[in-house]
């Protein structure tokens, strides 16, 4: 026996019904007529829930049609959207087409969506249906008058509609469900605002006036010179979400509070993200406010102890995880791939190693040693770093010089990275792992920083007077730290690019005025990478990772010329081992260097079994190289380079290295004690080949 419709819920639809009967009946748009009708039943519920519900109008125009028709808060917490199709006109989104088609795409990221027509009502969460379309009986919207009825279900699809909270969010993968696809929903608001931004300067607005596009003028000349419009969006997009995480890893409460008070309580330890959280969403059209509402309701929801309870790696998984549901394009586009824990764990030892048996320092924890990681990603290197230099110290002095300790050492920790997402996620782990040790964060917090590693550290920093300061300053003391502190360690996993010309900023192509510093000649870092006879083959020296080659071994090796001492390690694709492109390299660390070691991850050569890849996604063959020069170094006499095969067995979540043995030895040598370099081989004349 089928449920009986309560009484009241057929006189509210029977009312509208006959309000729709009449407003069909005169002149206009027939979506539009339906609408006043739809937003009299909607509240109708919303009284008998005891819910106060608010529609608000969204603003739209015919450039701008993708938005749906209502935003609805329900005592003031926006909870979902509602999209209005003329009456007959069909809403399953297997049939959209043209206009109709491209809004599904966007709106499908919507939580809570609700699409009629006026006779036919489907609930969508997260881009799936709920449940069975409601179809009302009694003829169609012009018609049926007080006939139009429905079955009992839509009691319930609306209660179930208006009733809508976001889920308790206590798990990575149901964090990067929640918040991937309304960050690419509100990426798309922003490229909306800055198109109608245009059209209202094309029309004769001033352009000074538009907030959106003076924040893209200011990220352009800051940080992005040539970035475009989705470029901007995208920072835009990231930047709020990861601030909004932040605030939740704080504890702070987002439920009633405006934007700018939380940025306010990220405080002192994330104070970039807090201020560009303020600037980005201060100012803001009205109708682009639900977006973000509907953003920090969800992100409210996230319980971030029972994060944190997952994986050691949670950080890595959160923001790789995230570029899949965001953009799964975006990763690949920048060349960022995140290096799986038991790789960097090993890179760290190593480097470590390096510093006690050729440099004489004990390793990390060493007040001499200061480390950068030039293009940090989420952190992973920092926080290895972190890892073992407290292993260390508890081996050496015990667990009670633990705290003052990684205090000290968190203030010769640096981390450049360009993308505010991973940025934060990096804050995040940094913060969370000297938490666990009991260390305090550097006044200020950890020294991590927005910045293009590549850029010219001499180059004067604009304060944009837009109040993008925090970045700017962030960028500034980046400039210090490429410019004056000594650095010893310079470790990481560059992003990788072929064809970058023009991407590799100051590195690449000097700055006009200013002497170099690793070359009397003042001419670009990179030309230190060229040999004489060579140029045609040094087209291979315009990628990404060349680029940071060249910056770390400038930075440690040559920018200072009384502090030439430390270690370069990265783990990069292994062309510069034996390409006839990188000649020059092999000729400047040669000469430049006192030992090397190169570890080859990749035996298998190029494409190798994806499930032998350090990086499933990439094809190139990968390498560990890590250089060292130690004080007094004679540059007449080349240096000793060791080389040897590690076969990487499994996926990278049991990665573990074994050595392998080599059919060809040209000379016994020794690596670090516990290095695992053995067999070794040793190549006189290059790192494989000098020239």
């Amino acid at each position: 026996m089928s449920p009986q419709i309560p009484a009241w819920v057929s006189e509210a639809v029977a009312e509208f019904g006959s309000a729709c009967k009449e407003k069909l009946a005169g002149p206009g748009d027939r979506e539009a007529a339906i609408r006043t009708p739809l937003e009299g039943l909607l509240e109708r519920f919303g009284e008998h829930l005891h819910v106060k519900a608010v529609f608000h109008d969204e603003v739209r125009d015919p450039e701008r049609r993708v938005r749906p028709d209502y935003g609805v808060s329900i005592d003031g917490a926006i909870s979902g959207y509602v999209e209005v199709k003329a009456p007959g006109r069909g809403i399953d989104p297997s049939g959209f087409k043209g206009h109709d088609r491209e809004q599904w795409e966007r709106q499908r990221d919507l939580p809570n969506l609700l699409y009629t027509n006026g006779t036919e009502w489907r609930l969508f969460r997260d881009g799936g249906p709920v449940g069975d379309p409601i179809i009302f009986s009694g003829g169609s919207l012009a018609k049926a008058d007080t006939k139009l009825s429905a079955s009992a279900d839509f009691e319930g699809l609306l209660t179930d509609f208006l009733r809508w909270k976001p889920a308790p969010i206590g798990s990575v993968t149901a964090l990067v469900q929640a918040i991937a696809p309304l960050t690419r929903l509100l990426r798309c608001e922003v490229l909306d605002q800055l198109a109608a931004e245009r059209r209202a300067v094309k029309a004769g607005e001033d352009e000074y006036k538009q907030p959106f596009l003076g924040l893209a003028a200011d990220w352009r000349r800051l940080l992005f010179p040539a970035a475009t419009d989705d470029v901007f969006a995208d920072g835009y997009a990231q930047t709020v979400t990861f601030a909004l995480l932040l605030a939740r890893s704080d504890d702070i409460e987002l439920d009633g509070a405006t934007l700018h008070t939380v940025g306010d309580k990220l405080g002192d330890h994330h104070s970039l993200m807090g201020r560009a959280l303020q600037l980005l969403t201060d100012n803001v059209a009205n109708d682009f406010k639900v977006t973000l509402d509907l953003l920090v309701r969800v992100i409210g929801a996230v319980d971030w102890p029972s994060v944190r309870k997952g994986k050691r790696d949670t950080y890595l998984h959160l923001y790789e995880h995230f570029l899949e549901g965001y953009d799964p394009d975006l990763r690949q586009q920048s060349g960022s791939y995140y290096t799986p824990i038991e790789v960097v764990e090993q890179m760290v030892r190593l480097t470590d190693e390096v510093l006690t048996t050729r440099l004489g320092m004990q390793g990390f924890g060493d007040e001499r040693v200061f480390t950068v990681d030039p293009a940090m990603g989420t952190g992973t290197f920092l926080q290895a770093v972190i890892d073992r230099a407290a292993d260390q110290i508890t081996d050496l002095h015990g667990p009670g010089m633990v705290r003052g300790l990684v205090t000290d050492l968190a203030k010769r920790l640096v981390g450049f990275e360009l993308q505010t997402g991973p940025y934060a996620v990096a804050e995040l782990r940094t913060t969370d792992i000297l938490r666990k040790t009991g260390a305090t964060p550097p006044p200020g917090g950890m020294r991590l920083y927005v910045t293009d590693t590549l850029d010219d550290p001499n180059a004067p920093i604009e304060q944009l007077a837009s109040g993008l300061g925090a970045i700017s300053d962030s960028r500034r003391q980046a400039s210090i730290v490429k410019r004056e502190e000594p650095v010893t360690v310079v470790i990481g996993n560059p992003p990788y690019r072929e064809r970058a010309e023009g991407e590799g900023s100051w590195v690449e192509m000097g700055s006009e005025g200013i002497r170099s510093n690793d070359a009397a000649t003042g001419h670009a870092p990179l030309d230190a990478f060229r040999a004489v006879g060579n140029e045609r083959y040094e087209n291979k020296l315009k990628n990404l990772y060349i680029y940071f080659w060249r910056w770390g071994t400038w930075k440690v090796f040559d920018a200072l010329q009384d502090e030439r001492v430390g270690v370069v390690c990265f783990i990069t694709t292994s062309g510069y081992v034996a390409g006839p492109g990188f000649n020059g390299m092999r000729e400047y660390l040669r000469r430049t260097c006192s030992e090397g070691w190169v570890i080859d991850l990749s035996p298998e050569g190029m494409r190798p079994e994806v499930s032998t890849r350090v990086f499933p996604g990439v094809q190139q063959p990968l390498a560990i190289g890590i250089f060292v020069r130690q004080k007094d170094t004679d540059t007449s006499k080349p240096a000793v380079i060791h080389h040897t095969t590690i076969p990487v067995c499994g996926a990278k979540s049991t990665l573990r290295f074994q050595s392998s043995q080599s059919t060809r030895r040209t000379g016994e040598t020794h690596g670090p004690p516990g290095s695992r370099l053995s067999p070794r081989r040793q190549h006189q004349n290059g790192i494989v080949s000098h020239r």
